[in-house]
């Protein structure tokens, strides 16, 4: 089976699934080292899995090579909105004592939850 011949959505799957992993695994190798807050380890981990997201969805799941500024916006608008929910959300849960890589994947489910439907009806659409 060679790359043409994966389903658009096997691809985005796999896309997403190793954007959350990659972003999961930054964040902890950042905050490891321990020499910056947990919100820049956040936002460094969300830009680099973003990025890679981005990248990775739109030549490979759907093998798009024509630029629209309206979804790029949003798109980028979103991310700035999700980076700052999640920021908020990590600093403010671990500061009241739950562990940062469980409140990360605390974060990291709800803007998967909102994130389909608004790429799905808006940014996407």
């Amino acid at each position: 089976m060679t790359g043409r011949n994966i389903p658009n959505s096997i691809k985005y799957l796999f896309v997403g699934g190793s954007s959350a992993l990659l972003e999961l695994i930054l964040f902890r190798l950042i905050v490891s080292a321990g020499t910056v807050t947990l919100a820049l380890a956040n936002v460094a981990a969300v830009v680099a899995a973003t990025t890679y997201n981005y990248i990775l969805n739109k030549r490979w799941s759907f093998n798009s090579r024509k630029w629209s500024m309206r979804s790029l916006f949003l798109y980028l608008l979103l991310f700035a909105f999700n980076t700052t929910f999640s920021s908020i959300f990590i600093t403010a849960t671990s500061e009241i004592g739950l562990p940062p890589t469980c409140a990360k994947l605390i974060s990291m489910s709800c803007i998967v939850i909102w994130n389909y439907y608004l790429y799905r009806n808006v940014v996407f659409k």
